[in-house]
């Protein structure tokens, strides 16, 4: 029987501890979901919808990377939605339901505008709308949401926080250090490359056949490679590390100290698999170096 080359063994071992990273919040949602007494309240309702928002698009990077092909190119727009959510509900956990309360009047508003949206096209105008027969006065706080949603020009805020990435790491970061990390790793990892593959940028179509190698890669053994150690390796460092600042800080503000404890074993299978690829592929021409801020 042929024994399978060491891409591939990576590759399995990889998706493993994704899978298990998928279950590990599968499990969190389960611990939050149970506790309620009656009915979720909406730090609840908002904290298990963004843990399994993450958790779907871990799952669709599992699909995308099922074989090696073209298909991993697509996860790296996944792969950026799912750290951002990671920080995000990290952000609300941190901040709790005064947060939580926020990004709830954000959708409501949000929703509301959509009913009908306006677009200049070059020369077109492009209208959509759906009817309904209701005003915005037919629901209890809508209006307070669409004002706080609105600046002094009568113009859409559209972020629905003030505070930029950054700030919100750092909010984390006030609860649990450990976790700001690994946030930080997830952003660090996939912000760059995924903003030009989404942008559509020929550096974006050019990272795709080359990464961080001396030029495109050339049949598909070079392709293999690249695909393993530079893309692969991209995604499951962003992913994983997002997941894991997102349960580490959600877990500790709610005593769930099982989850933590979980996610330093998983913690330590990701730098186990590191460190035996980093030796088979060594690359003296690479490197890295957290520093931290004084």
């Amino acid at each position: 029987m042929e024994q399978p080359s060491k891409h591939e063994v990576y590759r399995d071992q990889g998706r493993t501890v994704l899978r298990l990273q998928c279950r590990a919040l599968d499990a969190l949602i389960s611990d939050i979901a149970t506790a309620y007494d009656i009915a979720p309240n909406d730090f609840d309702r908002v904290t298990i919808w963004m843990l399994q928002a993450i958790g779907v698009s871990a799952n669709s990077i599992l699909r995308l990377t099922e074989a090696v092909d073209m298909s991993i190119r697509d996860c790296f727009g996944i792969a950026r939605s799912a750290a951002e959510t990671a920080v995000n509900v990290s952000y609300i956990a941190a901040g709790g339901a005064e947060l939580s309360d926020r990004a709830m009047r954000h959708l409501r508003q949000k929703r509301w505008r959509d009913l009908k949206r306006v677009a200049q096209m070059g020369d077109q105008r492009i209208v959509v709308e759906r009817h309904l027969e209701a005003q915005v006065s037919d629901f209890p706080g809508l209006q307070d949401a669409i004002d706080e949603f609105t600046n002094r020009n009568g113009q859409e805020v559209r972020d629905w926080t003030p505070d930029n990435i950054q700030k919100r790491i750092s909010l984390v970061g006030t609860k649990s250090k450990l976790a700001a990390e690994a946030l930080s790793g997830a952003i660090f990892t996939i912000y760059r490359p995924s903003s030009e593959l989404l942008h559509g940028s020929f550096y974006g179509v050019n990272y795709f056949w080359r990464g961080s190698f001396e030029r495109p890669v050339l049949g598909h053994e070079e392709f293999e490679r690249l695909w393993t150690f530079d893309h692969f390796v991209t995604l499951l460092s962003s992913v994983f590390f997002g997941i894991r600042g997102a349960v580490e800080v959600v877990a500790l503000q709610r005593g769930l100290e099982g989850h933590r404890a979980h996610q330093a074993e998983l913690g330590q299978l990701l730098a186990d698999l590191s460190r035996r690829m980093a030796e088979d592929e060594p690359s003296p021409d690479h490197s890295f170096t957290p520093e931290e801020r004084l």
